[in-house]
């Protein structure tokens, strides 16, 4: 497990060297791009249409998304919210009047470490100073418009 500071917004996979987004987002709009992904959590507003893929750690759908949704652990789709494309959670809730048009698969969110895994990954890696935990707050994201 990687530790990082609360004001990091992202950070460099050690592994792949790819950009991983840790802060959470609340769409009121529309994203340009493939795909939407983040180790925090999406929350897809009433107003919202998306046409892409999301990736997230829980994602509450209360608008439209024409794509693939995956998440860690819950995806919940509200009375208001559309899914058209397939979804990968480990819970799913779909609230009266919500809709699901896809292939829905229930998978486990990540195993969990053995106690002595943890112990070895412990000891073998310094711990950085002042590392508190990720701040979770949404990060609001609004729809460009070019006049």
């Amino acid at each position: 497990m990687m530790r990082v500071a609360a004001r990091a917004l992202s950070v460099f996979c050690p592994h792949c060297q790819k950009r991983v987004t840790l802060e959470s987002l609340r769409i009121v709009g529309s994203h340009p791009g493939k795909t939407l992904a983040t180790c925090g959590d999406i929350f897809v507003e009433p107003a919202s249409q998306l046409n892409l893929e999301i990736t997230a750690n829980n994602v509450v759908v209360r608008g439209r998304v024409n794509g693939a949704v995956n998440a860690n652990g819950r995806l919940q789709v509200a009375s208001t919210g559309r899914v058209f494309g397939n979804v990968r959670a480990a819970r799913i809730v779909v609230e009266e009047g919500g809709v699901i048009q896809g292939r829905c698969e229930m998978t486990p969110s990540f195993p969990v470490k053995k106690a002595d895994e943890t112990e070895q990954q412990e000891t073998a890696t310094p711990e950085p100073e002042e590392l508190v935990p990720v701040d979770t707050t949404p990060r609001q994201i609004r729809p460009i418009h070019f006049d």
